[in-house]
């Protein structure tokens, strides 16, 4: 009789408890929470479709300000910055005249006319702004990285205004941004 009463009690307490009133099982009886207004003092501004881009864990290694003088800062160490500017070089099909490591100084010859790329000579007769000359790429150590400049490497036998140091920054901006920091992996290559 005691073990009945053992096993039955507790099937029981379970009946019992099963029996809920009805109060407890619909809830449009329970209170709601207010409805406050929401209100955005500080608007998010919309995403740019630049930062939906996927960006090259490269893409913070150079700076660049363009202006009357642009000038490029790569922010990396000194070995890797030259290897970047002779790839860049290399890829713009710029001839290197000389180049010295230990004091970072390129020697190209340059027409900024042609960025480095063979045109026809009709073109290159009729977009002729700039004579072929030979530019110093020098690179200097800064606080901030390495600083890329280019200047004329004979500056007395060239006129002012046919110094088209300017523009072979912009080209090696461009090269070094476009095709080796964010260069796309599908992309092939050029030949």
């Amino acid at each position: 009789m005691l073990k009945r009463v053992r096993y039955a009690l507790p099937c029981l307490l379970l009946a019992a408890c099963g029996e809920t009133p009805e109060k407890y099982r619909d809830t449009h009886h329970l209170e709601l929470p207010p409805v406050l207004p929401i209100e955005h003092t500080n608007p998010q501004p919309a995403i740019d479709s630049d930062d939906l881009k996927p960006k090259s864990a490269l893409a913070g290694l150079m700076t660049f300000t363009d202006g009357d003088k642009p000038l490029i800062t790569l922010k990396t160490r000194e070995e890797r910055a030259w290897e970047m500017i002779a790839t860049a070089l290399k890829i713009t099909d710029i001839e290197i005249v000389d180049k010295n490591q230990q004091d970072g100084r390129f020697q190209v010859r340059y027409d900024p006319d042609t960025a480095g790329k063979d045109l026809s000579l009709i073109r290159t007769l009729l977009n002729n702004h700039y004579a072929e000359a030979e530019y110093l790429i020098t690179l200097q150590e800064q606080t901030g990285g390495i600083r890329v400049n280019a200047a004329l490497a004979k500056p007395e036998e060239m006129e002012t205004d046919e110094d088209g140091s300017a523009e072979l920054l912009r080209l090696l901006h461009k090269t070094i941004d476009e095709k080796i920091l964010n260069r796309n992996p599908q992309a092939k290559p050029e030949n």
